[in-house]
């Protein structure tokens, strides 16, 4: 299997293959180089590059998503996301860097160190599968949190979808109660 820092510079595919199932696919082409796979609610595994993480979104007040390697409990990273959308991953040793929309629809999202764009999303999704193209910067492959970015980023988008639809349907059903 061929590492994310090999692929810089090529469109990389996120697919969902079963729609019944919250299991997201990084492909080159045919050859998957990274896995998501929701386990319950926000909590989720992340594979590649022989490295192995969870997720989970934590909070209401002070809302953040954290992530460890799997088997630990300790954080290896937790990010701290805007009212407005996107946010900021910071790690243990004080360097962050920013995930923000990069079009105001929201379809496209990229992360970046200090204005310089490493990784960019554009994501599509559909009323029963989610997927979307990952476009690693040549500048991000000799990131040692490279694989990190590209699953949290594809992680915290399915998110931002889910809870864009939650809204969009109780505003829905607010509608149609008040009248």
């Amino acid at each position: 299997m061929r590492s994310l820092a090999q692929l810089a510079g090529q469109e990389l595919l996120w697919v969902q293959p079963a729609a019944h199932r919250r299991v997201h696919e990084l492909r080159a082409g045919e050859d998957v180089v990274a896995a998501l796979r929701f386990q319950r609610g926000s909590l989720a595994d992340a594979e590649a590059d022989s490295d192995h993480w969870s997720f989970k979104r934590e909070g209401f007040w002070h809302p953040r998503v954290t992530v460890r390697v799997s088997g630990s409990d300790a954080n290896v990273a937790v990010f701290r996301p805007r009212w407005s959308g996107g946010g900021t991953l910071e790690f243990p040793d004080g360097r962050a860097i920013g995930l923000s929309s990069a079009n105001f629809w929201q379809s496209e999202w990229v992360w970046q160190d200090k204005d310089q764009p490493l990784i960019r999303f554009k994501g599509r999704h559909g009323l029963i599968k989610a997927k979307g193209a990952v476009e690693i910067q040549p500048i991000a492959a000799s990131l040692a949190e490279l694989p990190l970015l590209v699953l949290l980023g594809w992680y915290l988008i399915l998110l931002y979808a889910e809870d864009a639809a939650a809204a969009s349907s109780a505003a829905a059903v607010a509608v149609t109660t008040s009248t």
